[in-house]
């Protein structure tokens, strides 16, 4: 089972190097910020200097650096600055996700679909959510539907292949 995991981070790592330097393109957020993110893994990495600073901006950092308790501080206080912001919420479920706090995932879930409905992105992560927790045929839903929305979608594309070799 260690090994398992060892493979999946390890293989997640290079998912989130490639989908940081793909261009994001489908589906879009109905919101003033509108890049919402494909998939937990490609919560786009943030660099940031002194003068950028943002909560959204560091959670992006320490979440592309596996650090899910730091990145859930600096999630949970973009929300708090902005309610309205999907990203931030996006975010937040998908470090829930990471620190196996589903309930508080699933919470975090339902605030970004009542902002943006079923997006892709929405849909994706809410398979990975399903595929961290063994409910498979839960996560086959919610990748097969971003799929038919985006096919082309190499995260899409990856939790599906993930999920098969499962």
């Amino acid at each position: 089972m260690g090994q398992f995991f060892t493979r999946l981070v390890t293989g997640l790592k290079l998912g989130l190097i490639l989908a940081a330097g793909l261009a994001l393109v489908g589906c879009k957020a109905k919101s003033v910020d509108n890049d919402i993110t494909y998939g937990i893994d490609a919560i786009r990495p943030a660099t940031f200097s002194k003068g950028s600073q943002s909560p959204l901006e560091r959670g992006r950092l320490h979440y592309s650096r596996g650090d899910y308790g730091l990145a859930e501080k600096y999630f949970r206080q973009a929300v708090e600055q902005n309610s309205n912001n999907p990203n931030a919420w996006i975010g937040l479920a998908a470090t829930y996700d990471r620190l196996k706090r589903f309930d508080l995932a699933d919470r975090s879930y339902k605030v970004v679909i009542k902002m943006v409905g079923y997006t892709v992105p929405v849909h994706n992560n809410l398979g990975y959510h399903y595929y961290l927790q063994g409910e498979m045929k839960k996560a086959r839903k919610h990748f097969d539907a971003a799929h038919n929305i985006d096919p082309s979608n190499p995260q899409v594309i990856a939790n599906l292949e993930l999920l098969d070799a499962t």
